[in-house]
């Protein structure tokens, strides 16, 4: 979609001029514009949010080109993701935009117009709009505790209904930083509250499997990285722990070892992906932040010579 628009011989000129014709206007004038608008009240990390602006008072004129310029902090967003309309003699303006980092968001709108014949010192006009926003971390990916199923579908439009009251899934990318370059989707649950359509629980889980040159060994290895990665999010509050089935030492002491955050040498790094594949052993690690419980472990699949590495949210 380009934004820089060139209007000759066409209705808005023609409509912009009558304008100035009517009013008895000496020379073009820009329009006045909105505040800007935002389409959610609290703005998530990683949500895609609806910036407006629409003209107050109208421009007058025979207008050549326009050319709408949104900034976030500074940075021009790319004119693909901006939109200009003009419909009975007024402008909008729209910007989708993602932001990637909590904080303030300094928001800009310029527009700059040309106009024909114009006097000396008004061909050339522009007009802004600035807005201040606040960028929070979400509760659980892109998703707040208590958000709609019509709000969360919004933004993980892959979720279908599972046939369980309250209980959505799909795919998607992880949440853990990194695995997506390991893993590209990863399998969703969200559930709701059903009576009070609130969002209250999100899973995510994705299949590590021991059919590699490095075998078991990989299993472990990629929940260490997967953990550790957490860990540095939810910083200070992990816990680990060791769930067994077993009395076998060779598992429990590479269990316990990684549980107290020892350094597993490769051998003990295979026993204790082996024991997660075949359900002898598995670590539990649990954090928190103000408003999310989060736990972290795997689920045995031995049938398949893999573990389901399964991270869940759930509100507070």
């Amino acid at each position: 979609m380009r934004r820089v628009l060139i209007i000759a011989g066409c209705a808005v000129l023609a409509f912009l001029a009558v304008q100035s014709c009517e009013k008895g206007n000496p020379g073009p004038s820009a329009p006045q514009l909105s505040t800007i608008h935002v389409n959610q009240e609290k703005i998530g990390l990683g949500q895609q949010i609806v910036l407006t602006v629409e003209d107050t008072i109208p421009m007058h004129g025979s207008l050549y080109l326009i050319q709408p310029i949104w900034t976030v902090n500074g940075n021009q967003v790319l004119q693909d993701f901006t939109h200009y309309d003009f419909e009975n003699g007024r402008g909008s303006y729209m910007c989708y935009y993602t932001p990637s980092a909590v904080g303030n968001m300094d928001v800009r709108l310029e527009v700059y117009m040309i106009f024909n014949d114009a006097p000396a010192g008004k061909a050339e006009q522009t007009v802004s709009a600035e807005r201040r926003l606040e960028v929070v971390k979400c509760d659980a990916r892109t998703s707040f505790w208590g958000d709609s199923v019509a709000v969360t579908m919004h933004r993980e439009p892959g979720l279908v209904a599972s046939g369980n009251e309250g209980v959505y899934i799909g795919t998607g990318y992880s949440s853990i930083l990194g695995v997506s370059s390991i893993m590209p989707s990863v399998n969703l649950v969200y559930t709701f509250e059903p009576q009070a359509d609130s969002l209250v629980m999100i899973s995510e889980n994705f299949a590590a499997s021991a059919d590699r040159t490095d075998g078991y060994r990989y299993v472990a290895s990629l929940f260490d990285f997967a953990l550790k990665t957490l860990e540095t999010e939810y910083v200070g509050t992990s816990n680990r722990k060791v769930i067994a089935s077993t009395e076998d030492s060779q598992y429990l002491n590479a269990a316990n070892k990684f549980a107290g955050a020892g350094t597993l040498t490769d051998e003990e790094l295979a026993y204790l992906g082996e024991g997660m594949v075949k359900g002898l052993v598995r670590i539990e690690a649990t954090m928190s932040s103000s408003t999310t419980d989060v736990v972290f472990t795997t689920e045995a699949a031995p049938d398949s010579n893999c573990a389901y590495i399964v991270l869940t949210y759930s509100a507070k």
